[in-house]
C-alpha cells in the first residue's frame, strides 16, 4: 500500500516553517492520541501517521531527502534501530506500539511532555525516555516516563495514586496499573523511580518507571520552596483599625490579626503552616501578603467623614519616609 504525503497528513506545505509544522503536529496528537480514544483502531492508526510524517519534517536532513526523492529518500533506517526492517514503523518497534524508542534527531518524546501535559492535565502521560536506548545496559528494557499532575494540598499531605499506562513486555504490550506513593513535600519537576517497572524485555533486566510531579497551579496559592504565599486583599478601614480574619491553608483554616496601622505589601508569617522540607526537619511557613484595598466610589457621607479624618490625620510612616528622601534628592541637587 502506498503511503500517503507527509505534508497532506500533517496538513502543511513545502513552504511550512518549522514552528507551523510542529505546531500543526501537536494539535493532531491531541486529537488522535490513545490515551483520549481509548480501543479506537483508527485513530491509533491516524495518530502513527502523523507521528512518522513529524518524525521526518521536523528534521532538516530527512526533510531534505523527502522532498527530493519521497517516501524512497526515507526508507534506509530513518528512524533508528530496525527502523527500515519494520515495515516503516517510525517508533522503532514491532507490535504497533505509539511510544517506543528509536527516534533519529527530532525526538517525538521529548514533546509528548508539552503536548500531553495540556491534553490530560491530572490524568498524566507517558512516554519512553530519549537517553534509554545510549545509556542502558545492553539488552535492558526501556525507562518510561509518566507525568503526574497533583494538587498543592497533595503535595503537602503526601498522596497515594493508581497511574495506567501501557509497556512492552517482550514482543507484546501490556497494560499496567501500579500504586504511587507521593512523599509529602514534593515538588514540581520531582522525579519518582519505580524500579525495574519500564519495559521488560524476553531477556535482560527491565528498565524503570520514572514519575514526574506536575504541581497543579492554586487558586489563591503560590509556592516559594517550603513556604506558601497568600496575597490576601483588606479592607482599608481594616487596615486602619486592625481586624481578625479566617483565611484558608494547606491543612484547613486558621485566624490570623491584622495589626492596626497595616501598610499593602507587608508580610505577615504563620509558622509551620507551609510545605513539609523533603529530607530536613519540620514545615516552611505561610507568608500573608496584605493587599490594602481602597473603594473605587464613596457616598457623601462616606467622603464627608474621610474629610473631616484627613484634617486630623497625622502623617503616616511611608509617606513621611519618602518626604525625607525627596527633600535629600533635592538638597543634593543644588
Amino acid at each position: 500500500m502506498s503511503k500517503k504525503d507527509f505534508y497532506q497528513t500533517l496538513g502543511v506545505t513545502k513552504s511550512s516553517s518549522p514552528e507551523e509544522i510542529k505546531k500543526a503536529y501537536r494539535k493532531l496528537a491531541m486529537q488522535y492520541h490513545p490515551d483520549k480514544n481509548q480501543g479506537n483502531k483508527k485513530a491509533e492508526e491516524k495518530f502513527k501517521e502523523i507521528s512518522e510524517a513529524y518524525e521526518v519534517l521536523s528534521d532538516a536532513e530527512k526533510k531534505k531527502n523527502y522532498d527530493m526523492f519521497g517516501h524512497a529518500g526515507v526508507n534506509g533506517n530513518p528512524f533508528g534501530a530496525g527502523g527500515g526492517a519494520q515495515g516503516g514503523n517510525p517508533f522503532g518497534r514491532g507490535g504497533g506500539n505509539p511510544f517506543g524508542g528509536g527516534f533519529g534527531q527530532a525526538d517525538i518524546n521529548d514533546l509528548f511532555g508539552d503536548i500531553f501535559g495540556e491534553a490530560f492535565g491530572g490524568g498524566g502521560t507517558r512516554s519512553r525516555t530519549s537517553s534509554s536506548q545510549k545509556s542502558s545496559p545492553r539488552g535492558k528494557g526501556a525507562d518510561l516516563r509518566y507525568t503526574l499532575s497533583i494538587t498543592f494540598e497533595e503535595a503537602a499531605a503526601g498522596t497515594e495514586k493508581v497511574i495506567s499506562f501501557v509497556r512492552q513486555v517482550g514482543s507484546r504490550e501490556e497494560a499496567a496499573k501500579l500504586s504511587v506513593t507521593v512523599p509529602p513535600g514534593v515538588k514540581e519537576g520531582q522525579r519518582l523511580k519505580l524500579s525495574e517497572e519500564g519495559d521488560k524485555p524476553s531477556s535482560g533486566p527491565a528498565g524503570d518507571l520514572y514519575v514526574i510531579i506536575n504541581l497543579q497551579e492554586h487558586l489563591l496559592f503560590k509556592r516559594e520552596e517550603a513556604d506558601v504565599m497568600l496575597d490576601l486583599p483588606v479592607k482599608y478601614t481594616e487596615a486602619i483599625l486592625g481586624t481578625e480574619i479566617e483565611i484558608p491553608t494547606l491543612t484547613g483554616k486558621a485566624q490570623i490579626k491584622i495589626p492596626a496601622g497595616i501598610y499593602s505589601g507587608q508580610v505577615l508569617r504563620l509558622k509551620g503552616k507551609g510545605f513539609p522540607r523533603i529530607g530536613g526537619i519540620g514545615n516552611g511557613d505561610m507568608l500573608v501578603r496584605l493587599l490594602v484595598d481602597t473603594p473605587q466610589k464613596t457616598n457623601s457621607r462616606q467622603k464627608e467623614l474621610l474629610e473631616e479624618l484627613n484634617r486630623y490625620a497625622e502623617e503616616t510612616p511611608l509617606v513621611k519616609t519618602y518626604k525625607e528622601k525627596l527633600e535629600n534628592l533635592l538638597r543634593s541637587r543644588k
